[in-house]
């Protein structure tokens, strides 16, 4: 990946050879952690930029770069035969700095193979996938001050009763931007939920205050906790090997399949920021700002400003993948008018080029941002099979009425491409597409149909000939292509891509049905798409 926004006393390409003590001035209110850059004369950084620090990642990149090492795949064993070691005792890391030669590891065999996995990286990968729950895990009990969970909740949406709802507190530091997403929202469950995750990310702060060491001018700590269980997930990640490749050291984990969640279908999240909208008129709220879309330059010295919404950046995701995670929707708790519209469109654009990633205070001066480090790969899109009710309606009919037969639908989400939203419906949960193919009158035909249920968006069914689209391979090998082609083109259709994968004349865009209630068709609605279609396809592509 290639990293955007940069660490602004940091030079070109900047790599991490070593990791190493947490530390803090008596005079300073964060905690610094030591860092060894190369070709860098700087020896820490914050301890809430955790997220984009693995050893061998490189920072503030000018191409594209990977982490140097050896891929690897391995299955953790039941932690009872983890044991607890040092850096120093694993022999493969040459960077021989002290602090860094005493960081500590688990140990462990897997499939005949001797694993070295520094505890700070594993941590990072389950619980460090943003900044605040990095400054979270050195307060004590800080997720039991933010966070209560409301296992009886009022349900007050008969499509989508919720089991329960977590809400953030109003002596919440989360950010309102990490409550926008899909994976925090996955992550914070997974961590309130599971007493042994609870318990695990607890014992960070736990080991922190009963190991602290003071001197005169600072205090400094060797990171240490309690891993949960996690037995049989899958890690894939890159590191060095022994020349006969039986022992192994971890620089970064990429990848964790088969992370256990609890057996829960709906959870509703409330943020004491996000307050449901009203139409209203007049200009949006200051001080406030959206996800960045241009690079931004990170600081290493200045504390958040308290006067704005935290803005968004990104770090090589970690990507996790759970059993199975649930329907997720906002819970607000209470309407307001909002000025300028829709619920964050136009906050303004113009931020400064700094921004800190550590929690807001009284004299911080810098904009607060929130990291985004995390990519959830769980396949949940069967989950919102609902949001498609009218396009599936409209299907029965031309089944039942003009003899098209349909294949059992497909439903995936859409990915991010680039810094574009329009993968997110207006509550932030995934905006997915079905995939139908349908037979009619001995011709094949692909129906793509966008979710836009939320009225935020409108786009057409796009309409493709199976025939013409066997002549270069199956739908598959080019879905990726058509989600950065409708993605990155303003929410359309690219129709140039598809004139050159099919044809001009093998593909067509059919218009919804337009209604008077947003967000779904009536009977009369739905009857008039089933005659433009039809209409579409008799005249065959």
């Amino acid at each position: 990946m290639y990293q955007v926004d940069r660490f602004k006393t940091l030079p070109d390409n900047a790599r991490i050879q070593a990791l190493g003590n947490l530390f803090k001035y008596n005079n300073r209110k964060t905690w610094d952690i030591g860092v060894r850059i190369e070709n860098s004369t700087r020896k820490s950084l914050k301890f809430s930029q955790l997220p984009y620090l693995s050893r061998q990642v490189v920072l503030n990149q000018t191409a594209a770069a990977i982490p140097l090492g050896f891929p690897i795949e391995f299955s953790l064993p039941d932690r009872a035969f983890w044991q607890t070691t040092t850096i120093k005792d694993c022999g493969l890391v040459k960077f021989k700095a002290s602090d860094e030669q005493f960081q500590k590891c688990f140990v462990f065999e897997s499939a005949g193979r001797t694993i070295y996995l520094p505890q700070l990286e594993l941590a990072r990968a389950l619980f460090f996938t943003n900044n605040y729950l990095a400054n979270a895990a050195l307060v004590n009990n800080a997720l039991d001050y933010e966070f209560y969970v409301d296992s009886k909740p009022i349900n007050d949406d008969k499509d989508f009763p919720l089991d329960l709802v977590i809400n953030a507190l109003p002596t919440t530091l989360c950010p309102k931007v990490l409550f926008d997403n899909e994976g925090f929202k996955h992550q914070i469950a997974w961590i309130l939920l599971n007493s042994d995750i609870k318990n695990s990310f607890n014992s960070i702060y736990q080991h922190f205050a009963q190991e602290l060491i003071s001197a005169p001018n600072l205090q400094r700590w060797t990171f240490r906790f309690d891993p949960p269980q996690l037995e049989s997930v899958k890690v894939t990640a890159r590191g060095w090997k022994s020349p006969d490749e039986s022992t192994w050291f971890i620089n970064r984990i990429e990848l964790l399949d088969g992370l256990f969640f609890p057996d829960i279908s709906d959870i509703g999240y409330s943020h004491p920021s996000s307050t449901e909208n009203k139409s209203g008129s007049g200009k949006g709220k200051s001080g406030t700002y959206p996800q960045l879309p241009t690079q931004r330059e990170i600081s290493e010295e200045s504390d958040g400003s308290e006067d704005n919404e935290s803005a968004l950046i990104f770090c090589d995701v970690t990507q996790r993948i759970y059993n199975r995670v649930p329907r997720t929707r906002k819970v607000f708790a209470k309407p307001r008018k909002n000025p300028g519209g829709k619920e964050d469109e136009d906050k303004s654009s113009t931020l400064p080029p700094d921004v800190s990633t550590d929690d807001p205070s009284s004299r911080g001066d810098t904009p607060r941002a929130a990291i985004d480090g995390l990519g959830d790969l769980t396949n949940n899109a069967h989950l919102y099979i609902n949001k498609f009710d009218s396009f599936f309606k409209m299907l029965e009919i031309l089944e039942k009425e003009h003899a098209i037969k349909q294949n059992k639908a497909i439903i995936r989400k859409l990915p991010a491409v680039g810094r574009s939203r329009s993968h997110l419906m207006a509550d932030r949960s995934p905006r997915c597409m079905a995939i139908v193919r349908i037979e009619y009158q001995n011709e094949g035909y692909y129906f793509l149909e966008v979710d836009t249920s939320d009225g935020r968006a409108s786009i057409a069914t796009k309409v493709i000939s199976a025939r013409a689209l066997a002549l270069k391979g199956q739908l598959r090998d080019f879905i990726s292509e058509i989600d950065q082609g409708l993605l990155s083109n303003q929410f359309s259709w690219p129709k140039t891509y598809f004139d050159g994968l099919v044809g001009e004349g093998n593909h067509k865009s059919v218009s919804h049905q337009k209604s008077k209630n947003e967000g779904w068709l009536s009977e009369e609605d739905i009857d008039k798409w089933v005659r433009r279609f039809i209409c579409n396809l008799i005249d065959k592509l």
